[in-house]
């Protein structure tokens, strides 16, 4: 297929992860791609490098943007590569994952920092390209932000934010010919089970709660956030497609706690199993 033979995608966080996955994906189907990261240049050139054995165009931009004029510069940087602009993929984020009671202000401050401000200024900065183009946002949320998952409040909060941040976009935009939509994941393997300190738990629970289809890979994702920059979805405006296995189908809150903290957990007016 060649979906997007012609066009261009932006993708921000794309060294690695969902990002990666999106920009492979993106120029199988015919796009050219540039490829944003923060720090790990070494990670999105070999990423570069497996979009252009595929015979598209792709370069390597760096950026924080974080940062006042971090999205700014990075449509600056892209625009000396690329004189258009048809899908943004602001895939760019972490997942610090911290306790309610333990959270500190600057790992609240991040989490929205990078989920939710990060995406607003991205998607400004490149609004002039994609409103020439009739060009397409496609956003990463996460189901954390309509489920409560332990130690997940920050992320889950801010993407939150994201998904009203997506309403009202979707619907100021969608006059200047641009679509806004995103995919909303459960837990993707992109290593963040190994950098919490519950996370072999985690993975047990995720396993049996979707059975038959188990954690999600980048690869998972990827053909999901491609359709929806694709014509096919043409009619659906200021969505979130939820795609996590299936977990968050009548999710038993109280097994989630007990399977991560085990079965002594103890719940408001209840006595230690």
């Amino acid at each position: 297929m060649a979906r997007f033979d012609g066009q261009v995608a932006l993708i921000t966080g794309a060294s690695r992860g969902i990002g990666a996955a999106v920009a492979v994906r993106m120029a199988e189907e015919g796009a050219d791609v540039a490829i944003a990261c923060l720090e790990q240049a070494d990670l999105a050139e070999a990423v570069a490098e497996r979009v252009r054995a595929l015979g598209r165009k792709a370069v390597v931009l760096q950026g924080d943007l974080t940062s006042a004029r971090g999205p700014r510069q990075l449509l600056k940087d892209f625009a000396e590569h690329f004189d258009r602009l048809d899908v943004l993929v602001p895939a760019a984020g972490n997942a610090e994952i911290c306790a309610l009671e333990d959270m500190d202000v600057d790992t609240w401050q991040r989490s929205f920092s990078i989920h939710l401000e990060a995406v607003l200024h991205t998607c400004q900065a490149a609004h002039p390209l994609l409103k020439a183009s009739g060009g397409r946002i496609v956003m990463l949320s996460g189901v954390g932000a309509r489920a409560a998952f332990t130690g997940y409040a920050a992320v889950g909060a801010a993407k939150a934010g994201l998904e009203s941040l997506l309403q009202y976009m979707a619907s100021e935009w969608i006059k200047d010919g641009i679509r806004v939509n995103a995919v909303s994941c459960g837990t993707v393997d992109t290593g963040i089970l190994e950098r919490w300190p519950i996370g072999a738990r985690v993975r047990s629970f995720l396993e049996r709660k979707t059975v038959g289809v188990g954690i999600a890979k980048p690869e998972d994702i990827a053909p999901i956030v491609t359709f929806l920059a694709s014509p096919e979805s043409r009619y659906i405006v200021g969505q979130s497609v939820v795609a996590d296995g299936g977990v968050t189908l009548g999710i038993d809150f109280e097994q989630w706690v007990r399977q991560a903290y085990g079965q002594d957990a103890t719940f408001a007016g209840q006595e230690p199993s």
